[in-house]
């Protein structure tokens, strides 16, 4: 009796940890910044008009309707449904209801000595080692020590180690090794 009440608890608590980990992560396109590349669907409640998808373009901003330009890069999505609200109820619609959801994030591209070098989708929670991975590995000839991250806005990060986080528009370029 004391064994199945004790594999009890551990699979209730396995399933409750399982959950919060799953809200974690869908709380984790809130605290996102979005970027060139990036897919949104804005939504205002009884305004199709206003509702919309859009990619981000590199100009990082787009021509709402009513409230003219609006910056996207650099923000939230929640920043930007808080700011598109404010802007709309300055005159416009008496309480608005504006929600802004990821629908995909921009590409991330890797070149050098992985596998199947190419694009890919970014996936929150990418570091380093696991974009390699999606691109199939290393080669034999790759030289683990010399791995090098552009950044979006060109920084370059050179001989970065596993952890490092990798962000939409990120280019990861894996050396050669000479021997």
């Amino acid at each position: 009796m004391k064994k199945t009440y004790l594999l009890f608890c551990v699979l209730v608590m396995s399933l409750m940890a399982s959950v919060v980990s799953a809200e974690e992560s869908k709380n984790d396109s809130n605290h996102y910044l979005l970027g060139m590349g990036d897919q949104i669907q804005i939504l205002v409640y009884n305004e199709a008009d206003l509702s919309m998808k859009l990619r981000i373009d590199e100009s990082g901003k787009v021509l709402y309707p009513l409230i003219g330009e609006l910056q996207l890069v650099g923000k939230s999505p929640t920043q930007v449904a808080d700011e598109i609200r404010a802007r709309l109820k300055d005159g416009y619609i008496n309480n608005p209801m504006v929600t802004v959801t990821m629908l995909e994030f921009g590409p991330i591209y890797v070149s050098g000595e992985v596998k199947t070098p190419g694009s890919y989708e970014y996936q929150p929670g990418f570091t380093l080692e696991k974009t390699i991975a999606v691109a199939g590995g290393f080669t034999d000839r790759a030289d683990r020590d010399d791995i090098n991250v552009r950044r979006a806005n060109g920084t370059l990060l050179e001989d970065v180690n596993d952890t490092e986080v990798i962000y939409p528009g990120d280019i990861i370029i894996v050396g050669q090794s000479f021997f």
